[in-house]
């Protein structure tokens, strides 16, 4: 059941042209503590539009898009409590004034912590006061073992920090990333913290993952999110539970026009915010603000496919549910059913309904449904359900050297037809994992095809990806001790390809792939036995009725081949065949010899 209550206030009450002063752009449904006002009656075709989709299939979307390219719609203002089993309403639509007033908040919140003050008398500097901030606010409550406390760091390190940070605040955004660089490099030679022979490698990596941090900020604050894109993926990688290192990943993500990468890190950052104690409800709402309106906007953009949830009860079985959703979605979308595919896992939430403070068990989550205009553009899903190691390359692709337009041709159909549908399979799902078919091994894969057609740029940037998503997987799920140990061997391996190293044994992603070459490769010819035996018999049953019609007309079975005058061969009956005069002639006629 969804549910509503207001968001804190993000700007001005003045309301836009037409609509309602009274109505304040933030008021969606995100907290779960008050009942939900009963939906207004519907009647003929609206009915029916009572689905979580991009809107009316049937005719191409108008997008309203400002100059950095992002939505600019007013909202729907109407909300409505769906029963369960049955698809979501359409969301209260975040307007971009809400949206980027969210994003500043939550992106730039941390930089009142100045680390400039001049230092105190005390052991401890004002910047490493930053830094046990921020590692407060990260591990929560100071009760647990090495809580909110950081070594005295690096005196150099220290004047580097203070001369950056004072750049910062003069808004020298450039000046002030080159003296951040300055300071990791000082990191680099062992200048992090003062006893570095005993420093502690989690300490360590706290101080060098807030540099990062800061020059994510720097680079957002000069409009350049490729460049704040590795920066991001390290710090996270260094510290996967500061919800802030996400929250600047999500808006590089939103800067770069990838709104499904932008919701998943947004929806880790609410996680991750509640995992480390924090009791801000404030925050909390504008981090599901700001959720919601990624994960609307990824809906919005995507043009091959529509979308819907529906709301699976835990004593509802996955057939019935996915038979449900598949039913109501034919009937909304019939411009989208060329190919249907319901996640059978489940497993997804959205921000109108999470509560991370309720039971896993009691957490409402939802089904699903995914439909394509075009049958070829999705039918590669269907080996999730089939598959061990599903491959979406094609057969032999391994097992073969390949051209380089062959590797351009698979690299193409990686980032326009694979990557995208798996991507927006996990923008609502927080355990989606890093086994075969999650998207994250998917990727690897694609970074090894790019790096054998030389481009080696865009392959480091995927796998710093890949890295920042196996640094926070542990914290999102239970891991088995199999999982544990393929967790290992991928960020070894990725650890060794953007190092360049050269090993003798078979990358993991590679590996996988290749079983899934072979499991392609066994049902191909299971399929092609299958076919052939059933071309076989097809055939033995029209021979068989067309002897019995042969038989039933008094067709003869066997026959004689005899030489016609003519040159050619006549089958007819043994029974029937008699001699002709001049064969009988022939047969008793002597021999007669010419006179000498």
């Amino acid at each position: 059941m969804v549910q509503s209550a207001g968001v804190p206030q993000l700007s001005d009450n003045q309301a836009p042209p037409g609509r309602p002063s009274s109505a304040t752009e933030t008021d969606v449904n995100l907290i779960h503590n008050t009942q939900a006002p009963p939906p207004p009656m519907e009647s003929g075709p609206n009915k029916r539009r009572k689905a979580r989709v991009r809107g009316n299939s049937t005719r191409p979307k108008k997008r309203m898009t400002d100059s950095r390219g992002v939505s600019d719609r007013p909202l729907v203002e109407k909300q409505g409590v769906c029963d369960e089993g049955s698809p979501l309403p359409p969301p209260l639509r975040i307007s971009l004034k809400s949206l980027l007033a969210a994003e500043m908040k939550l992106v730039y919140g941390d930089e009142q912590h100045n680390i400039t003050q001049q230092p105190s008398k005390s052991p401890v500097t004002s910047s490493a006061s930053q830094f046990m901030c921020q590692a407060s606010e990260i591990v929560g409550p100071p009760s647990g073992p090495n809580l909110g406390f950081l070594p005295q760091i690096d005196k150099w390190l220290d004047v580097a920090l203070q001369d950056a940070d004072s750049y910062y605040q003069q808004k020298k955004y450039g000046i002030a990333a080159s003296r951040f660089t300055t300071a990791l490099e000082l990191c680099s030679k062992g200048a992090a913290v003062e006893q570095s022979l005993h420093a502690v490698y989690e300490d360590i990596s706290k101080v060098v993952s807030l540099i990062e941090s800061r020059l994510v900020a720097c680079y957002l604050r000069l409009k350049r999110p490729k460049i704040a894109l590795n920066h991001s993926h390290r710090a996270i990688q260094l510290n996967p539970i500061y919800f802030r290192h996400h929250l600047r990943q999500a808006m590089v993500y939103r800067l770069l026009g990838n709104p499904c990468a932008a919701a998943r890190s947004a929806m880790i950052a609410d996680w991750v915010y509640w995992l480390s104690g924090g009791s801000d409800e404030h925050i909390s709402k504008l981090i599901k603000l700001y959720w919601q309106a990624l994960l609307d906007e990824a809906i919005i953009m995507e043009d091959g496919f529509s979308v819907m949830y529906t709301p699976c009860s835990a004593g509802d079985s996955v057939g019935d549910c996915i038979a449900k959703a598949e039913e109501t979605f034919r009937k909304q979308n019939p411009a989208f059913t060329d190919y249907l595919f319901t996640d059978p896992s489940g497993g997804h939430l959205l921000p109108q309904t999470t509560d991370w403070s309720n039971p896993p068990s009691t957490q409402q989550k939802y089904v699903l449904t995914l439909g394509f205009r075009r049958g070829q553009d999705g039918s590669f899903l269907s080996k999730l359900t089939s598959r061990t190691c599903p491959s979406f390359t094609g057969p032999r692709a391994s097992f073969s050297s390949s051209s380089p337009e062959d590797m351009e041709r698979v690299c193409d159909t990686f980032s326009r037809r694979i990557l995208p549908a798996l991507d927006f399979i996990k923008c609502t799902k927080l355990a989606a994992g890093f086994s075969p078919g999650s998207g994250l091994v998917e990727r690897l894969q694609y970074a090894g095809y790019l790096g054998q057609i030389q481009r080696s740029r865009e392959q480091t940037v995927i796998l710093h990806q890949a890295l920042a998503e196996l640094a926070v997987a542990p914290y999102l799920q239970d891991l088995t001790h199999a999982e544990t140990s393929l967790l290992q061997a991928l960020m070894a391996d990725t650890m060794d390809t953007l190092e360049g190293r050269r090993t003798d044994r078979e990358r993991v992603w590679n590996e996988m792939q290749k079983v899934g070459m072979l499991e392609d490769l066994l049902f191909q010819l299971e399929e092609t036995y299958l076919k052939n035996k059933a071309q076989r018999a097809s055939r033995k049953q029209r021979a068989g009725v067309q002897g019995a019609e042969g038989k039933a007309r008094g067709r003869p079975k066997a026959g004689v081949k005899i030489e016609a005058k003519g040159g050619g061969t006549v089958v007819t009956d043994k029974a029937k065949v008699r001699p002709t005069e001049t064969q009988q002639e022939t047969a008793v006629a002597p021999m007669t010899l010419p006179d000498p």
